[in-house]
């Protein structure tokens, strides 16, 4: 059970907001409920924009350079042909 470490009222502004003090996280979920009473639960963000999945699979891509295990060069005159964008030939 969690023990209540500070307790105070809080009055929203213009804008419903409220401000509330000496906060341990940067960001909450907040819950509102159908009888009013509102819950806060911390959240920790990670940066989304690169998976975890993604992240491994640059590693190991790394890692097959380093032992030499690669693909064939690629040429980019082929990539325009298969996207059929000839506009950014130089």
């Amino acid at each position: 059970m969690s023990t209540v470490v500070s307790e105070y009222d809080v009055k929203k502004d213009e804008r419903n907001r409220v401000t509330l003090k000496n906060l341990a996280f940067d960001y909450y979920h907040a819950k509102v409920f159908d009888d009013g009473h509102i819950e806060f639960y911390p959240q920790v963000l990670t940066d989304a924009s690169i998976s975890v999945r993604t992240l491994a699979m640059m590693d190991s891509a790394m890692a097959n350079i380093g032992r030499r295990k690669t693909g064939q060069a690629l040429n980019p005159r082929d990539v325009l042909d298969i996207t059929g964008d000839e506009d950014d030939q130089a």
